[in-house]
């Protein structure tokens, strides 16, 4: 499946652009020697990074609403991993372990799609 960007995605990016163009034009103005104008650049710069923060917060949450039903089925491959890491330290079936270790590595890669699907 094709991966499209959200509305919500191109505007952060769209913002993050903006604000990469704002530290640009700051560095540019200091190197002009010009450190009143570069100030009020940054101060700008440092309030548009503020919201992109906001923003990206409340994505997230939004995200980890989405993925609560995974977190058990996450937890549990990652502990299985624990375990057979282990083993694999101590020697124990190395051969059998790291096949175990890719079928959970395959497991949690199955659910990070499921997720970014969501």
């Amino acid at each position: 499946m094709e991966y499209k960007m959200t509305d919500k995605e191109r505007t952060l990016e769209s913002l993050i652009a903006a604000h990469r163009q704002g530290q640009l034009a700051e560095i540019s103005l200091r190197c002009q020697n010009r450190p009143l104008e570069a100030d009020k650049v940054w101060e700008r710069n440092v309030r548009l990074s503020i919201e992109i923060d906001i923003l990206v917060g409340h994505m997230i949450d939004e995200w980890l609403g989405a993925a609560d039903l995974t977190t058990t089925a996450l937890v549990d491959a990652n502990a299985k991993l624990v375990d057979v890491v282990k083993d694999i330290k101590k020697k124990i079936e190395i051969a059998s372990n790291v096949v175990k270790v890719m079928e959970c590595l395959d497991e949690a890669i199955a659910i990070a799609k499921k997720v970014l699907a969501a």
